[in-house]
């Protein structure tokens, strides 16, 4: 065997070493070190500049020696796994590259895919083992070779990763395997995710999808709204966010959030969340243009938010309500984010969620660009639908000076109304508000008035209801 030496002793990179290694041709040692990166451990090229001047300029200036980067999480910091992979895709640049990553622990795994997501249109492989076994393996050329390659999707289920796959053809959404990527013909990169809790934000690089759903499986993964917002203070290019939870209370929060810009979002979902009012009160969304709130009425008392804001105080209409908490949580939340933002919202979508009267007058006054208004099983009474009709300018009805009187009309773009299993309405309220909107804004502002309005099982509406507004929406009212 043939015996290294250095001309200067030790393991002193500025050593010339001596012997037939050092007259092997550049082009010869560049293959051994490749052969040695893939064989030897995560920091074999390391060592091997160590060696000599030569090994070491020959190591850093040969992109081709670092297209394997292999990344184990057994017993190292989350922050040298950063530093070996941002030295790995510097020093492999131009070249594609291949990423292997050995997890000791699944929680990991969204960080350290952030590290390389930035130079996406570089990865050629990727192989992911757990355990000693691989979970996921990229198929052959599953990367474009594309420099526009466009971070589209990220779904996060937070729930215990389930890491082998079966041969069961039946398999449930419990059975996926905990990561998974996709490019589609156009270039857009989606991937899906299971962990059983966000990672913290620090130990991430900025997440630039553009569409990100999280969704809870049970109690024992909720998110906390301030892990939340912490979590999407990482995504600044998100322009979709989902969030579907379990109704879970977090109690009172002992310090505010933080606040999130997030300045290209124009979609916001919430489900089945407690934390709506925390969430929609740190969001400062300039851009947001479609809110949809589902199933965030909830029939018992909700935790009181921390701190006490203008309209807190008990709603003056005492108007009757299944779920006065969360609509007193999902109201202020609201009332929050417009004033925050002052959105260009134009739709406002609310299935099973409420809001307090006080709420939707103070709402319904601060969405000028709103054209659609979308409300399942609310128990808004008649003092909401009133709120609809024109409003004298200056107090008084009908003609001053001889002139017909000026009227406001909250929400003044609204072309479309949907009310289904509204039963607080009345019907005779809901035709007056309506008869007189449209009687005023066919006349006044016929672009901008209600094209559609549709009314389905409130009970207070019948019949004879159907027929008046017929005659003065004719076949832009729709009663299914």
């Amino acid at each position: 065997m043939t015996r290294l030496t250095c001309s200067e002793g030790g393991d002193n990179p500025a050593a010339v070493l001596e012997g037939p290694f050092s007259r092997l041709p550049t082009e010869l040692l560049i293959q051994v070190f490749v052969l040695c990166g893939r064989s030897g451990g995560s920091f074999t090229l390391l060592d091997l500049g160590t060696v000599c001047r030569r090994w070491r300029e020959v190591c850093i200036s040969s992109p081709h020696v670092w297209q394997l980067i292999v990344v184990s999480t057994l017993s190292r910091s989350i922050s040298s796994i950063r530093s070996q992979a941002e030295l790995w895709v510097t020093r492999s640049f131009p070249l594609p590259f291949d990423v292997h990553i050995d997890l000791a622990d699944c929680e990991a795994l969204l960080p350290i895919v952030s590290y390389f997501l930035p130079h996406i249109h570089r990865w050629r492989d990727c192989n992911i083992t757990f355990g000693g076994r691989t979970v996921w393996n990229s198929p052959t050329n599953f990367f474009q070779s594309s420099e526009y390659l466009v971070l589209q999707h990220l779904d996060v289920q937070l729930r215990t990763p389930v890491t082998l796959v079966t041969d069961d053809t039946n398999l449930s959404a419990e059975n996926i395997p905990f990561f998974s990527c996709r490019v589609s013909t156009i270039g857009q990169v989606s991937m899906e995710t299971a962990v059983p809790y966000l990672p913290l934000p620090e130990s991430l690089n900025p997440l630039h999808f553009t569409s990100i759903d999280i969704v809870e499986s049970c109690l024992a993964h909720a998110v906390r709204s301030p892990d939340l917002l912490s979590f999407l203070r990482r995504c600044p290019n998100l322009e979709r966010f989902s969030f579907r939870g379990v109704c879970y209370e977090e109690g009172v929060l002992t310090a505010c959030p933080p606040v999130v810009a997030l300045p290209r979002l124009h979609t916001l979902i919430l489900d089945s969340a407690c934390i709506q009012r925390s969430v929609l009160s740190h969001l400062h969304l300039p851009a947001l243009r479609a809110l949809h709130l589902q199933q965030l009425n909830m029939d018992f008392l909700l935790d009181s938010y921390h701190i006490t804001e203008a309209g807190d105080s008990d709603d003056e209409a005492h108007d009757f309500s299944q779920s006065s908490s969360s609509d007193h949580h999902t109201g202020m939340g609201i009332r929050k984010l417009i004033s925050r933002s002052n959105p260009p919202l134009e739709i406002l979508d609310m299935g099973l969620s409420d809001m307090r009267t006080k709420d939707f007058s103070w709402v319904f006054d601060g969405l000028p660009y709103l054209k659609h208004f979308a409300i399942v099983g609310s128990d808004m009474s008649d003092k909401v639908i009133r709120l609809l009709k024109p409003v004298p300018i200056g107090g008084g009805e009908g003609e001053l000076g001889g002139h017909p009187q000026a009227m406001r009309i909250r929400l003044p773009q609204l072309e479309t109304l949907r009310l289904v299993s509204c039963q607080q309405l009345s019907g005779d309220a809901l035709v007056d508000a309506l008869t007189a909107r449209v009687r005023y804004t066919d006349a006044t502002t016929p672009n901008q008035t209600l094209t559609r309005v549709v009314v389905a099982s409130c009970n207070g509406f019948g019949p004879n209801h159907e027929e008046e507004l017929f005659w003065h929406l004719h076949n832009r009212l729709h009663v299914p």
